[in-house]
Order: structure tokens, then C-alpha cells, then sequence
């Protein structure tokens, strides 16, 4: 097996795991304060930190969500997305300010310092009792990755990896969702995030990893470019789905929620996606 370089120390923040968890998802319809668009949703009308301007948080930028280190790119599928709500909002691009913050302050029942937050934060019942979430903008599922010259780079069943060494990220989706995929027909080992299961990988310690499909496919483009991606595990329950996250009963859930959904509705999102997330053909692992 070949050994790959180590990827840059802000590439071993593929915590795209970190961001989900195994609490279980809402669906769209679920989402708190989804309404039609309205006067009350203008620009001018809208509560936010700053009058006049769009405060969006989020964490250490990593691909395929933003290109870069500097969110403000507009370049990543979370960067694109955010500045076609502010559009769609009627904010122009130099009236959105980013902040950087932790994934525990966007997710913990505080008093948060921006508006709404974009840090692939999957919706989750447990979640939702302290903060808010917008309608959903993306539904996700778990993609495997293997070596590309490794004992299983020709797997296209959930069989096909008996006696595995699977790598996943402790006490997220990823876990459970093995969990229920292979039983104990596999060893899951688990990791701090999905870069350090990653790096493992390329070291010959596992065969194969588990994290978001969605970054496992950066990772097998730009992070780790002799790895693959053979296909997703199958869902249990509710399909994965993220949000952005706001503040408890926040007055502007609902209008982040309204921009969200006409872009589901015009089109947007499916060539957002199609431009940055490219995970059109990836089949499910039965």
C-alpha cells in the first residue's frame, strides 16, 4: 500500500463527522418556522445583530464546503449557498460578515454571535431543544472510502468487507449507522474526526473509512488523492439532513428557512451541489 503525504494541518479538520450525530434527523417539514416569503423577510425589515447586515458563523473552512481558508470566497458548496440566501434575502455580498466560532458554540444553548451559522450541522431532535434550525438544505447519507490499491478497492457490496478494519468517527452518525450496516461482520475503530481516520488509513492501520459522503469525496480528490469512494452505507430511519442553525426561537428562522426553501424550489441548490458536493452516481452498498 502506498503511503500518501500528510495533508495540511487544516485538512486534518475533515470533521465533517464531528457535525453530525446519532441522535437521529428531522425532515423538511419538521423544520421549525419554514413560512413563504414576506415583506416582513426584506432586508431592512429583519432583526439581525448589525441593522443592515448578514452575520453567518462558522468553523475552520475545509473543502468541499468552502474553498480556502477565507469563507467569504463565495467559492464551496456552504459559501455558495449562504450569499444566494443573502441575495435571495435582498443583502448584496459586501453586507454579509463572517465570524468564525467553534462547532460547540453553534450547536450549544447559548446566545449566539451571528445570525445563522453554516457548518454542515445535521438536524437532529436533541439538537433542535436548544437551538433552531432552517428549512433543510441538504440530505446527506455515509460514503465508504478504501485505498485505491488496497485489499478492498474492488468492494461493491456491504459483504465485500468482512473481516474489515473500518474507520469511524466516535459518538457520530457514522458510528451508528456502521453499526447497522455490517454488525459485527466488521471492526469499527473509532477516531477523534474522519482526518484522523483518514491518515490512518494511508498508514495500513484500517481499511477503510467512514464520514460523510459528501466530504469523502474531497477527500478522495484533495485531501487524499489515492483514495476512492465505493459507495454509501444504507440510511436507518430518517434520511441525514443539514440546516443552518440560529438561535432559539430566533425571529429570523423563519425567513432563512423561506429564502432556503425558494432556492430548493428555483433550482439553486441542485446546481450548488452539482457544481461542489459532484456525488451524482455514488450507489448505495447493499
Amino acid at each position: 500500500m502506498r503511503v500518501r503525504a500528510l495533508i495540511p494541518a487544516v485538512a486534518l479538520a475533515l470533521t465533517l463527522a464531528a457535525c453530525t450525530d446519532p441522535s437521529g434527523s428531522t425532515d423538511g417539514d419538521e423544520s421549525p418556522g419554514a413560512t413563504d416569503a414576506s415583506s416582513q423577510c426584506d432586508a431592512g425589515a429583519l432583526p439581525t445583530i448589525t441593522d443592515g447586515t448578514l452575520t453567518v458563523g462558522t468553523s475552520v473552512p475545509y473543502e468541499p464546503w468552502y474553498v480556502g481558508e477565507d469563507p467569504a470566497t463565495g467559492e464551496g458548496f456552504e459559501s455558495a449557498l449562504v450569499y444566494a440566501v443573502a441575495e435571495e434575502l435582498g443583502y448584496s455580498v459586501d453586507d454579509v460578515v463572517w465570524e468564525e466560532v467553534t462547532f460547540e458554540q453553534i450547536v450549544a444553548p447559548s446566545i449566539k454571535p451571528f445570525d445563522f451559522a453554516a457548518y454542515q450541522t445535521t438536524i437532529t431532535e436533541e439538537r433542535a431543544e436548544v437551538v433552531d434550525f432552517s428549512s433543510p438544505y441538504l440530505t446527506t447519507a455515509q460514503g465508504v472510502v478504501v485505498d485505491e490499491s488496497g485489499d478492498y478497492a474492488d468492494a461493491a457490496a456491504l459483504s465485500d468487507f468482512e473481516g474489515a478494519r473500518v474507520g469511524v468517527t466516535a459518538g457520530q452518525t457514522s458510528m451508528p449507522i456502521s453499526e447497522a450496516a455490517w454488525g459485527d461482520a466488521v471492526e469499527l475503530v473509532p477516531y477523534d474526526d474522519a482526518g484522523q481516520a483518514m491518515q490512518a488509513m494511508t498508514n495500513g492501520q484500517i481499511d477503510a473509512v467512514v464520514m460523510d459522503v459528501n466530504q469523502a469525496m474531497a477527500a478522495s480528490t484533495v485531501y487524499f488523492p489515492d483514495s476512492d469512494v465505493v459507495g454509501t452505507l444504507p440510511e436507518e430511519g430518517d434520511p441525514s439532513q443539514l440546516g443552518f442553525v440560529l438561535d432559539r426561537d430566533s425571529e429570523l428562522t423563519s425567513c432563512i428557512s423561506a429564502a432556503v426553501e425558494a432556492l430548493e424550489e428555483d433550482g439553486t441548490i441542485a446546481e450548488l451541489s452539482s457544481e461542489w458536493l459532484g456525488t451524482e452516481g455514488i450507489l448505495e452498498l447493499g
